[in-house]
């Protein structure tokens, strides 16, 4: 008769079996030993089936294994110990997600990576592009938006600039609303703090580069270091930039930066003039009577007048000649002046002045006799030249306007 498992379990664990003895069984007593031995295989039996049926019951208690739901449907969880499938849903090994689909547009790619700015696929509602790369000027921005003026980023197809929000259509030398350059030196209009826009940078045309006006041959050497002697077109400021004239420039003498024009008046019925009225002519140009400042400046304006370079203002046609250094804006500083047997300059003959009471130059030798003591005030002396452009003479005139030409220089005298 078979014993209930209850008895054989509890017989085992709690008390000494039927005809043992708790120390074992006592020598020669073979029913204790033959018993001993066949409840110690029934005891491995019942230990294995009572385990089995405790698993059994915990599982039916929690509704299945670790790791599966109760549908059978894997949980998703990154789990140990399970080889990696991309796709199945489970995230196992490298993968850093498994959505189980092969969608690219979704957050986890068909390699079981996370979507990222630059993986070369475009996530919905994240991303607006990703074209893979980190170029920003691209079709698609290195943060993964599409192009548009007003980003910050310079996109060469379709823009010249862009400030992002600093963009505007009323700052000078800023950047418009349109990605496009907004007003600025170089658009042929004046606006901001220009003077001209000629939409150039040549030198000798009246606008220099920058947008400033040439008001002199100083001004544009100050401006232009390198400029060259030459023909130049000026807006003299004493005609408050309304009216341009051709020019030559010295940049050379002195440092450079003189400025010289050529004025015949010789034109039917017309008179010479003197120097009050040369001085008139000049400042409607907005230049004054030409005064030698030095040895070289003397030696320059003498190459200007006696050289073809410019056409003369005036109604004259005469375009050279040592004649146009006849008179000059040079005259006694007080009644009977002389130098003192001394050359005319304004070192060596302090009695006599240029018009402005700058420096003058005519020479560092003495003419005997001149300047006389019998002169006009506000007379020029009637100067005439050597042909190497030094001094041969110069007289006074005691009355009148003094001595006259038709063919004089003017100059803007801004480098006193």
């Amino acid at each position: 008769m078979a014993r209930p498992l209850w008895l054989i379990s509890t017989c085992i664990a709690a008390i000494p079996l039927l005809g043992c003895h708790v120390a074992g069984c006592r020598e020669g007593d073979l029913a204790c030993g033959g018993l001993s031995a066949s409840t110690s295989a029934g005891t491995a039996d019942v230990l294995t089936s009572s385990s089995d049926a405790t698993m059994s019951a915990s599982d039916s208690a929690t509704g299945g294994s670790t790791g599966a739901s109760s549908t059978g449907e894997p949980t998703g969880g990154p789990t140990t110990g399970v080889p990696a499938v991309c796709g199945d849903a489970v995230v196992a090994g490298a993968e850093e997600c498994d959505d189980g689909n092969d969608a690219e547009d979704d957050a986890c790619l068909s390699n079981c990576q996370l979507a990222r700015c630059g993986d070369g696929q475009t996530q919905v509602g994240v991303e607006e592009c990703d074209d893979g790369d980190a170029d920003p000027g691209d079709e698609c921005t290195g943060i993964c938006t599409l192009p548009r003026c007003g980003d910050g980023i310079l996109h060469p197809a379709t823009e010249v600039c862009d400030d992002g929000a600093a963009n505007s259509d009323n700052l000078y030398d800023g950047c418009s609303t349109v990605c496009q350059p907004g007003p600025r030196c170089g658009d042929g209009k004046i606006n901001g703090p220009e003077d001209c826009d000629d939409k150039n940078d040549d030198l000798t045309d009246g606008c220099l580069p920058g947008c400033v006006e040439a008001t002199s041959c100083l001004t544009i050497l100050m401006k232009n270091p390198g400029a060259l002697s030459g023909k130049y077109r000026v807006w003299p400021t004493a005609l408050g930039g309304n009216v341009d004239l051709q020019v030559q420039c010295d940049m050379e003498a002195d440092g450079g930066g003189y400025t010289f024009l050529k004025v015949d008046t010789e034109v039917p019925n017309a008179s010479d003039k003197g120097a009050k009225a040369a001085e008139l002519i000049c400042k409607s140009f907005g230049m004054h009577l030409f005064v030698p400042r030095s040895k070289a400046h003397l030696k320059s304006s003498f190459t200007f007048a006696t050289t073809d370079n410019l056409v003369p203002v005036g109604g004259g046609k005469i375009g050279k000649g040592a004649e146009y250094l006849s008179i000059l804006a040079i005259f006694p500083g007080m009644p009977m002046a002389t130098c003192g047997g001394k050359g005319l300059n304004s070192g060596d003959c302090p009695l006599w002045r240029a018009w402005d009471d700058h420096s003058f130059w005519v020479t560092d030798k003495a003419v005997p006799g001149e300047p006389s003591n019998d002169h006009c005030a506000g007379c020029s002396m009637l100067y005439k030249w050597n042909l190497d452009g030094t001094l041969k003479s110069y007289t006074t005139f005691p009355s009148g306007e003094g001595a006259g030409s038709y063919r004089f220089v003017c100059d803007i005298a801004d480098k006193f």
